[in-house]
């Protein structure tokens, strides 16, 4: 067990590690806001509906690593050319964004309909029982999935070293062919994850538990 390359290459793990954070954090961000959006939008008719579900479906049903191959090789033969980090950043971000959108369609839709029509006899339009009334409901229901769907992504920046965009599987990787340690330094790396998912796993099943015993 070469477990001095592991304590020698231990900085550069966790930059990668750092790498894996940050990308994941940025995604979620722009997923959720994106999937807000697209997931009200699921709510209306006609075209607007029809866009956004055809946007869910189209990221929902293909698989991650697909759209970043698409994004990065396939959109170059249009003439548009994205560096490897915008590229995963971008195919991670639709995926998280109709993922969220079902999510967030869902916590609404889970409202009693009675809630929007005693919005409605207050005088309250559609956009404020909506505002006022329905989201701050479906807002508690959103958070444990939300959290899942984070956690997911956080395993998913792997899928980014494909285009060699650094975080940590990719840092496992260089290395792994620079040492030859690959069970002491894939084993790491697995760990590594697992330090930073399984609290999130943790805590989301506590909070689902909690909202369930509030009646949420």
């Amino acid at each position: 067990m070469r477990w001095d390359v592991v304590a020698a290459n231990a900085p550069y793990l966790l930059e990668g590690l750092r790498g894996t954070v940050g990308l994941g954090l940025l995604v979620m961000a722009l997923g959720t806001a994106l999937g807000f959006a697209v997931g009200l939008a699921r709510l209306g008719r006609g075209v607007v509906y029809a866009c956004a579900t055809g946007f869910v479906e189209l990221f929902r049903d293909t698989p991650l690593i697909m759209q970043i191959f698409f994004i990065f090789f396939g959109l170059p033969a249009l003439g548009i050319r994205l560096n490897p980090f915008v590229a995963a950043a971008a195919a991670m971000t639709f995926f998280a964004a109709a993922n969220a959108a079902e999510i967030v369609r869902g916590a609404i839709q889970s409202i009693p309909r009675g809630q929007w029509e005693a919005a409605r006899s207050l005088g309250l339009t559609a956009p404020q029982s909506l505002r006022w009334v329905i989201l701050p409901q479906a807002l508690r229901r959103m958070l444990p999935p939300l959290m899942g769907l984070f956690t997911t992504l956080l395993k998913d920046t792997s899928l980014a070293a494909i285009v060699n965009v650094f975080e940590l599987t990719t840092a496992g990787r260089r290395v792994v062919e620079r040492t030859l340690a690959s069970f002491e330094i894939w084993l790491v790396v697995a760990a590594l994850y697992f330090l930073v998912c399984y609290p999130l796993s943790v805590a989301t099943q506590r909070l689902e538990r909690r909202l369930v015993g509030e009646g949420a």
